[in-house]
This record gives C-alpha cells, sequence and structure tokens, in this order.
C-alpha cells in the first residue's frame, strides 16, 4: 500500500487533515472512501496508518492508528551526478531515493549533452516524492540546484560529505576500501564520463577515486550500483 505525504505528522499527531494535491490523489485518483485504512509519510522519519472518519469538498480526516518514527542513516550518503539524456537523469534520481539518497546534487558537466530547463529541478523533487511514498522510504532526499562540477567541488564537504568519484580508470581501491565511519558523497559523470581538466580539478580537491564495477556501466547504472554497494556495506 502506497503512503500519503504528510509533513506535519509527529509522535503527537492523533488526526490528519489531507489536502491540496494529495486529498486530489487519495479521492480522485486512488478513491479512497470514509473506512478505509491509508498510510501516512513525512519524509522526515515518521511512517503512520490511520482510518479516513471523513471527507468533504476539500480535505479527508484521517484517525492515526500506528505512528512510528525511523532513525535516520548513521553515514548517510549523497550522490552526484551529471544531467543525462533521455531522461536518463530521472530514472536515476527515482532509483537512489528507492535505495535511501539522502542527498542529491545535480551537475553540469563538460561532457553533459542535456540542457536543463526551467522545470528540471522541480521535475526530480517531484520524482522524489512519488518515490518515497511508493517504497515506504520515510526520508525525502534534499536536492540542490544545478550547479557546475566546480562548485560543488567547493561545497559537497559543507554539506558533511567527503566527495568520492566513480572512476572509470578503474582504480585498485573499491567502495568497501573506503574508512566505514564517514558519509560520501559518490560523484558520478556523464555518458561521456569525465573529461581530462575534471579529473585533474577533483584531484586538487583531493577527491577519492573508486571502482564499483570490473566493467565500464552507463551513469545510470553506475549511480544505482554505488547506491546499493553503501546501503548493503553500512547496514
Amino acid at each position: 500500500m502506497s503512503s500519503f505525504y504528510y509533513p506535519e505528522l509527529n509522535s503527537d499527531t492523533k488526526i490528519a487533515a489531507i489536502q491540496g494535491s494529495e486529498f486530489h490523489h487519495l479521492i480522485n485518483v486512488m478513491r479512497n472512501k470514509v473506512g478505509d485504512s491509508v498510510k501516512l509519510n513525512s519524509g522526515k522519519g515518521y511512517l503512520a496508518t490511520g482510518t479516513i472518519m471523513s471527507i468533504d469538498r476539500k480535505k479527508a480526516e484521517i484517525e492515526l492508528n500506528e505512528s512510528i518514527f525511523y532513525e535516520p542513516a548513521k553515514n548517510p550518503f549523497a550522490i552526484a551526478f551529471s544531467l543525462l539524456k533521455n531522461k536518463s537523469d530521472e530514472w536515476l534520481v527515482e532509483k537512489v531515493t528507492e535505495l535511501g539518497v539522502k542527498h542529491l546534487f545535480p551537475i553540469k558537466t563538460q561532457y553533459s549533452v542535456r540542457t536543463p530547463s526551467a522545470n528540471t529541478l522541480s521535475k526530480f523533487k517531484l520524482i522524489t516524492l512519488s518515490t518515497i511514498k511508493q517504497c515506504d522510504n520515510p526520508y525525502l532526499p534534499f536536492i540542490s540546484e544545478i550547479q557546475t562540477l566546480k562548485v560543488y567541488l567547493k561545497t559537497i564537504r559543507q554539506f558533511g560529505y567527503e566527495p568520492v568519484v566513480a572512476s572509470e580508470k578503474r582504480p585498485g581501491i573499491w567502495l568497501d576500501d573506503l574508512q566505514k565511519d564517514k558519509s560520501y558523497c559518490y560523484i558520478i559523470g556523464a555518458e561521456g564520463g569525465f573529461s581530462l581538466e575534471e579529473f585533474t580539478l577533483m584531484i586538487e580537491y583531493g577527491v577519492i577515486e573508486i571502482s564499483i564495477s570490473q566493467l565500464i556501466l552507463r551513469a545510470e547504472t553506475a549511480a544505482v550500483t554505488v547506491a546499493a554497494q553503501h546501503s548493503l556495506l553500512s547496514k
């Protein structure tokens, strides 16, 4: 059963009033009725179950039966990903959200072939929201503004992440060789990888290069692979 987004949800919530787009989805898409059981997701750690008690023209009131708080990951991870063509970056955002990414940094690299539109970032945000509701991820990822690689190399550590690049050079360092008590931001290049200039820049900023596969992966596959490996190794 998918959940409905209710950011006001906390341990003291007894009655939740669902309005706006979530109300439309509840009534017109899922066709829920009074007496139905539903699930709520705060995007901030809480998941709750409840029963629809009343419905009027603008809202539905839900009486909560149970609310559970899930502790955040001790060492969360982030993904900095190059914009990709054919909506591959949207698929990337969806899948790493399913795997529990905390922070997304969309980046423009020299080999990026997609030019962001005015609604690119808002589309990413809608995808993350839809995804956490589908997979019961209780934490909505934060998505930073679209910036160049150079800008993010200056700021990733300020967000609390150690930058790591999934390198096509295939070094002899793997994700499980990294220090276990740190939070990492895994940097994923475009279809053509990174330019020599960008690799030089990453070296200047002390970015660690790791291998994530014996093979050369597509950009979106690389992001999912590194997210899955991090999730497994941080259990």
